[in-house]
């Protein structure tokens, strides 16, 4: 098996507290890919950081906090500046009382939702942070064609899914066939795809993605999507069919995704997941960054 150092990292996270360094830390070592893909730094630090990129804003910015911590510590320019800028995801827990985040938001006078993310988590250092901090990678990453969900959660009659470069979705249910006649001990009952890809109704097996929720909202905008998304996966998929091909590789030698599946990512009628590239990966015996290196290489050819 090949190994690479890690490239390029899609998005830089800043932890508000030592609660959040920690579970980032619990969250890398479930999910390994996150060093790959994420730059972390502690928010009280920065200023002293030789390792804080000098212009953190060419890079997705997302700053965590939890409710039931003390005040949030900003010193120096670049932390006030990097906190102005970013983007923010507030965790809560089972015992937070609203008063905590109604405190958080008059403290950091950040209050709408283009800008904040209020998420419930049981606890910090279980799979469930380290799933969405997966997920705020696919939905930031720039080819956005990996994942792209990062939370959902029904309000009334709506559904508010957050998504690509966090862009928040009002889904009136009524707009969502089969979602609208539900009772509602069922509608609630969805779990988050861990890539991000769909959202998943168990009892009616229903299953929705990001540009199903973006169609009921705008079609126009759904409709010049699907075009970039539709144009990307058959390029994609060529580009991988023709790697495969390269090192010979039969279809049926990918262990973790059958002929049909293969089949439907290489002529581009569905996109590869992360799961999906980490089997291509592992077949061609390369690490994921590595292997995704040999593809870029590829299409650029």
């Amino acid at each position: 098996m090949k190994t690479v150092n890690a490239v390029g990292n899609t998005v830089a996270f800043y932890a508000a507290s030592p609660r959040i360094t920690q579970a980032y830390r619990i969250a890398a070592k479930i999910d390994k890919s996150l060093a790959r893909r994420v730059k972390m730094h502690e928010l009280e630090r920065i200023d002293s950081s030789h390792g804080v990129p000098k212009n953190p804003f060419s890079m997705g910015m997302v700053v965590f906090s939890h409710a039931d911590d003390g005040p949030i510590k900003i010193v120096g320019a670049r932390a006030e500046s990097v906190f102005a800028g970013a983007f923010h995801l507030l965790f809560t827990g089972p015992a937070t009382h609203p008063d905590r985040i109604a405190q958080w938001m008059r403290t950091t006078n950040i209050r709408s939702e283009d800008r904040l993310h209020v998420v419930k988590v049981d606890a910090s250092d279980t799979a469930q942070v380290a799933q969405l901090l997966g997920r705020v990678c696919s939905a930031l990453e720039t080819n956005g064609h990996r994942g792209g969900i990062i939370d959902a959660y029904i309000a009334g009659d709506e559904l508010l899914v957050r998504g690509p470069k966090y862009r928040m979705l009002h889904v009136p249910l009524a707009k969502i066939d089969a979602l609208n006649r539900l009772p509602d001990r069922t509608l609630l009952n969805f779990v988050i795809d861990p890539d991000g890809s769909f959202l998943h109704w168990p009892d009616p097996d229903v299953h929705l993605g990001w540009n199903q929720f973006l169609q009921a909202v705008d079609p126009a905008e759904f409709r010049k999507a699907q075009q970039r998304s539709d144009g990307f996966n058959k390029r994609y998929g060529k580009t991988i069919r023709t790697v495969r091909e390269a090192a010979g590789i039969p279809q049926s030698k990918i262990v973790g995704l059958t002929d049909r599946q293969l089949r439907r990512i290489e002529s581009g009628e569905c996109r590869a997941t992360t799961a999906a590239l980490a089997a291509l990966a592992q077949a061609h015996g390369f690490e994921t960054n590595l292997y995704l290196e040999q593809l870029a290489q590829a299409t650029a050819h």
